[in-house]
């Protein structure tokens, strides 16, 4: 077996890609919306990001208040 060119030891480099949403973060935001609207999780995770991330803005600021 020939040994590996420099620069190719790892395999192919990854291209582009998408950060996934931090799971901690999502679950703070789902139990968040959960508790103070009593909604289920499958309407939570319907909810498009921004407007999740809306409602939960809009649940801290009462809180706050």
């Amino acid at each position: 077996m020939s040994p590996v060119p420099d620069g190719l030891s790892g395999g192919a480099d990854p291209i582009g890609g998408v950060l996934g949403y931090p799971p901690e973060q999502l679950r703070r935001e789902v139990a968040l919306i959960a508790y103070h609207f009593h909604w289920s999780l499958t309407e939570i995770l319907n909810l498009e990001h921004g407007e999740r991330r809306q409602w939960v803005q809009t649940i801290d600021q009462i809180r706050e208040s």
